[in-house]
């Protein structure tokens, strides 16, 4: 069992993409790291012009008392050495003579403090009654002198040793100012005004409330850093509590982004309540906590829950990785980022530097919230493109039936000297349909004969250059070319000219889907133009249709094995499961008609590498519903009727989750055999969008899926077959 739990993990974690992520997720945890320390110089160079430096300092065991013994250097070149048993730390200093006053400001971490001058008190916050206070500020003025004077101060170390003192010009020792707590206001005002900003803009753009989020989150990371910075910039708030007050937004605030992380997942209801119940339970803890002791276990059991929340989010993202789910990867990434930021906030309050902590966490929220607007705005321009497709699938969907009806009046056609007039009004009608406002559309037909082209219709062209044309073709290796305002048609026989349809004056010429309707509309004529035209003889509608479908499967960039292959394996596999050999027949026959309706589906969408939209996977979904319009006019024909059958439920799932909703035996037989046959074929075949599968692995995946996509009798009998047709080869290859 262990082997094959390690051998699942590490397929996660190579196969599926994740490994890389997590070194992503690490080289954003070093960039954040290094943009602390780099603000951190930054704030200290603004403020090293005042700063008061070279005291002298020894722990001690007993609060107010004057250590014996050798005391140690503390200034920029020697740290002050961290001893976690002591709780209380001396510090001494000589003032030089001064003929200025000046204000003696001290910055420590919610320590009670004590000076004295001269051993004579004159400052003193809950020193003697308090464990830990409320304010990190603490100011005294100290007046002018002409001698030299001996300046301690005592401070008991609630939480960490933070001793930063400096001597700022007189002036009220109430208040001061500090960058962070300017960097927050900024924040705080940044986020204000975006949240106002957006929240007009989604009056007229609905969807762009989620940006108010962020900016709401903008606003709320500053409101934290302001909050949690007030305490070192006033001695005003001196109750205890305060602390617990104000360090409590910047603790919640990776709850808060993990809320929208996990926001962007649907079905995320009941995380969104774990999060909410681990940060009310971690609020209580931290608002609760009555000393030092409890303090760091209440921040120490905030971290280990927000971890797990993190962990819990992150294990979701990587299920949508699989799935192939937009923004898995990025709310991965700084999930996992969000645990390795908690995993250093235990190591700094484990090691007296909380400070690190508290400002991690807060650059890190930004670096999360920018990836989060990034996402916002990037899903509200493909939600966007989104309505803009969706709109034209409608109307392009209403086109299909108008293509299905061009092609069956082209293939009636059996009629040379009408073939040209009837293409033209057919497909006049098709484009009218698609886009009413095409109403002054000028075209003409010319028959090439003995290298000259004859003009047969003609209709508001005063001049076409028919030999451009050609050439056009011949240099694009295309025979239905587009432009802006037109396109054009040119007919083959055997392997020559025969005709060039020219349309002009198109609205919407270059739009996707007309192009796919246009293009549609030339595989129904071309098709039919063979027929008419090769040779004196009228084809068979089946092996008309079998060779619109081979155009189909060329057009799509798939090989016309494909279809023979299907052809081949569907019938050997109804054989199998018991049908006569007449439906055999007529069912492989058919299944060679299964994607048929993909003539009506946008080539750019089919031609696209990588991961489809939502309705991109929509529109190629809909071919089965295109494939079966078309066919399902000659159901008067056993195999076209039968081809109709397979071409609507191939995609359906043995489950009931397919396009249809179709369960089990719900599902046509023929569908059944054909989406095992297909999907097989497929997964072992080239495509734009992956490499072939061995034969190997995709039986294994057929395996996977019985009773899941595929009837598990006809799946477990191809797989035999297909086996069976292994082993037979193999004498045959050692000979």
């Amino acid at each position: 069992m262990k082997k094959i739990g390690f051998k699942k993990l590490n397929e996660k974690f190579t196969k599926r993409g994740v490994l890389p992520l997590l070194g992503i997720s690490l080289i954003i945890l070093l960039l954040t790291v290094a943009v602390y320390f780099v603000a951190h110089y930054v704030a200290n160079s603004y403020t090293d012009e005042n700063r008061f430096s070279n005291w002298n300092y020894l722990y001690t065991e007993k609060a107010g008392s004057v250590p014996d013994g050798e005391l140690r250097i503390y200034n920029a070149q020697n740290p002050i050495i961290t001893e976690g048993k002591k709780g209380n730390i001396y510090f001494t200093k000589t003032l030089e003579p001064s003929d200025k006053a000046s204000n003696l400001v001290l910055i420590t971490d919610f320590a009670p403090v004590k000076i004295l001058l001269n051993g004579k008190e004159i400052y003193n916050n809950q020193f003697d009654t308090a464990e830990y206070v409320g304010n990190c500020y603490n100011a005294v003025t100290l007046e002018p002198s002409t001698q030299e004077r001996q300046l301690e101060v005592m401070l008991k170390l609630p939480l960490s040793v933070r001793f930063e003192t400096y001597l700022n010009p007189p002036g009220d020792p109430a208040f001061t100012n500090m960058p962070g707590f300017m960097i927050g206001l900024i924040m705080m005002g940044v986020g204000l005004l975006a949240a106002i900003v957006f929240g007009l803009l989604s009056a007229v753009k609905k969807r762009l409330f989620r940006s108010i989020i962020v900016s709401g989150l903008l606003f709320y990371v500053g409101l934290a850093l302001a909050l949690y910075m007030l305490p070192e910039v006033t001695y005003l708030f001196n109750t205890p509590k305060w602390m617990n007050i104000t360090a409590l937004p910047v603790h919640l605030t990776f709850m808060v982004v993990l809320l929208c992380l996990n926001g962007l997942f649907k079905e995320s209801r009941k995380t969104a309540i774990a999060i909410l119940f681990a940060s009310g339970i971690s609020a209580i803890a931290v608002l609760v906590a009555f000393n030092p002791l409890t303090i760091k276990l209440a921040i120490l059991l905030m971290c280990l829950l927000t971890t797990a929340a993190a962990v819990y989010v992150a294990r979701t993202a990587m299920v949508q990785l699989d799935r192939r789910i937009q923004y898995a990867a990025p709310v991965f990434v700084m999930c996992v980022f969000c645990v390795m930021i908690m995993v250093l906030a235990a190591i700094f309050m484990s090691t007296r530097q909380r400070i690190l902590y508290i400002y991690n966490v807060t650059i890190s929220s930004i670096v999360i919230m920018c990836v989060l607007e990034y996402i916002y705005i990037h899903d509200f321009r493909l939600e966007q493109q989104t309505i803009d497709v969706r709109d034209q699938s409608v109307k392009y969907s209403k086109s299909v039936e108008g293509i299905s009806q061009f092609i069956r009046n082209m293939l009636d056609c059996r009629d040379k000297s009408k073939f040209y007039d009837t293409a033209v009004r057919e497909i006049l009608d098709l484009i009218v349909k698609y886009n009413p406002d095409n109403t002054d559309i000028r075209y003409c037909v010319a028959v090439k004969d003995g290298g000259t082209y004859t003009e047969v219709v003609n209709n508001g062209i005063s001049s076409c250059n028919y030999e451009m044309i050609e050439q056009n073709g011949r240099k694009n290796d295309r025979e239905c070319l587009f432009a802006g305002t037109y396109f054009e048609y040119i007919l083959k026989n055997k392997d020559e000219v025969g005709a060039i349809f020219h349309f002009e004056n198109i609205k919407d010429g270059m739009d996707v889907f007309f192009i796919s309707m246009i293009e549609a509309t030339y595989c129904g004529l071309v098709t039919t133009y063979e027929d008419i035209f090769t040779d004196g003889t009228h084809r068979d509608i089946n092996v008309i249709f079998a060779e619109l479908a081979e155009n189909t499967e060329l057009d799509n960039g798939c090989s016309v094995d494909h279809l023979i292959n299907i052809r081949n394996n569907s019938r050997e596999l109804c054989l199998r499961i018991g049908i006569d050999e007449e439906r055999a027949e007529h069912i492989s026959i058919a299944s060679e008609l299964h994607d048929l309706g993909k003539i009506a589906v946008p080539k750019d969408i089919i031609h696209k590498e990588g991961r489809l939209t939502e309705e991109e996977r929509v529109m190629i979904n809909s071919h089965t519903e295109f494939g079966y319009t078309i066919l399902s006019a000659y159901d008067d024909d056993p195999i076209l009727a039968t081809a109709a059958v397979i071409a609507r439920y191939h995609h359906e799932r043995y489950d009931g989750t397919g396009n249809n909703g179709l369960k089990g035996e719900e599902i046509p037989i023929e569908a059944r055999v054909v989406a095992v046959c297909d999907v097989y074929d497929a997964l072992i075949s080239e495509r734009t969008y992956k490499k072939p599968w061995s034969k190997e692995d995709a039986m294994h995946y057929l395996k996977e899926n019985e009773g899941k996509l595929f009837d598990p009798d006809i799946c477990e009998k191809f797989i035999a077959f297909i086996g069976e047709e292994a082993e037979a080869k193999k004498p045959a290859a050692a000979q």
